[in-house]
C-alpha cells in the first residue's frame, strides 16, 4: 500500500504558510507525502502594461518562476523536509486545473485556506469538481499562524494592550 498524498493548494497571500503548515503535520501524522501546488490563473493581454515590452508569454513564464521559487521559500521557512515534499505550478483556470491535477494523483485531501469570499473566492465550486473526477475532499483551514489575527480588529486590539507599553524613564 502507498503513502497517501496530501496536497495543498496555496495562494500566495499571508495564509499561504499558515496551510502548507497544516497540510504538513497532517502529512506527517499519516505517513504520507506532501505535493504544494499554486496555480497561475494568468488569461494573458496585460503584456503592454508592463514596464518593458515582454513577448507574448513571457508574463505567464515570469509568474510560474516566481511563484516555484516562493513556494521553496516557504517550504524551506517552515523548515520541512525537502525529499517528501512535491512542488507543482500549473497554469490555467483555478478550480479545473487543481480538479484535474487531484484526479490524476488521486490526494487523500486537498487542503486550501478558508475562503474569506464564500462563493466569491476563487476556489468555489473546487469541491464539486473534485467529486467529480475522484479527486479527495477538502479541507478548508484557517492558514492563520501565530496567536495575533489577520483581521482588522485583531491588530488593533494587540496594539492597543496595555501591557504593552512600558513607561519609559530613570529608575524603570
Amino acid at each position: 500500500m502507498s503513502s497517501p498524498l496530501f496536497l495543498a493548494a496555496v495562494d500566495l497571500d499571508t495564509r499561504a504558510c499558515g496551510v502548507i503548515a497544516h497540510a504538513a503535520r497532517l502529512s506527517a501524522l499519516c505517513q504520507g507525502r506532501l505535493m504544494v501546488v499554486h496555480v497561475v490563473d494568468y488569461p494573458g493581454g496585460y503584456e503592454p502594461d508592463q514596464p518593458r515590452a515582454q513577448p507574448q508569454g513571457a508574463v505567464l513564464q515570469d509568474m510560474v518562476r516566481h511563484a516555484r521559487a516562493s513556494l521553496m521559500g516557504m517550504i524551506l521557512h517552515l523548515d520541512l523536509p525537502t525529499d517528501w515534499i512535491e512542488i507543482q505550478v500549473p497554469t490555467g483556470p483555478r478550480v479545473q486545473t487543481l480538479a484535474e491535477l487531484a484526479g490524476a494523483c488521486h490526494p487523500r485531501y486537498v487542503v486550501i485556506g478558508r475562503p474569506s469570499w464564500g462563493v466569491l473566492s476563487g476556489t468555489a465550486g473546487l469541491e464539486a469538481a473534485l467529486a467529480a473526477r475522484n479527486g479527495g475532499q477538502v479541507l478548508a483551514v484557517s492558514g492563520e499562524r501565530g496567536a495575533i489575527g489577520s483581521g482588522l480588529l485583531d491588530r488593533l486590539r494587540h496594539w492597543s494592550r496595555r501591557d504593552r507599553f512600558v513607561p519609559a524613564g530613570p529608575g524603570r
